[in-house]
């Protein structure tokens, strides 16, 4: 049996991760993230010098989408390429975010992640 969706964020600090990417395709959306990581994750590295969180590439997958909704931030927010989260939340298989790229709200078969 697969671990639950809470297993999978063990040692994922989601409040200081932050968003890298939104890509969309079929019914398919993957988030590219930066997870900040907490010291008892495998891939968890000394931030290095003036850095204050260990910070590493992963994604948040989404496969059999039956619900999308994403809501664009139209107030120049996050501008650059790093988008910080506001609030996040996954309950069975509805998940929620709203950040400074906008708000993404779906209901999905399958959500995994992934640290590379």
């Amino acid at each position: 049996m697969g671990r639950s969706i809470a297993s999978r964020f063990e040692n994922i600090d989601i409040a200081n991760s932050v968003l890298l990417s939104v890509v969309i395709n079929d019914d398919e959306l993957a988030l590219e993230m930066d997870f900040c990581l907490d010291p008892a994750h495998p891939d968890y590295e000394e931030p290095g010098e003036g850095e204050a969180y260990c910070f590493h590439p992963g994604m948040l997958k989404f496969a059999g989408i039956s619900k999308l909704s994403l809501e664009r931030a139209e107030d120049g927010a996050g501008t650059g390429r790093r988008f910080a989260i506001g609030s996040f939340n996954i309950e069975g298989t509805r998940f929620d975010m709203d950040c400074e790229w906008g708000a993404i709200h779906l209901q999905a078969r399958s959500i995994r992640v992934l640290t590379e």
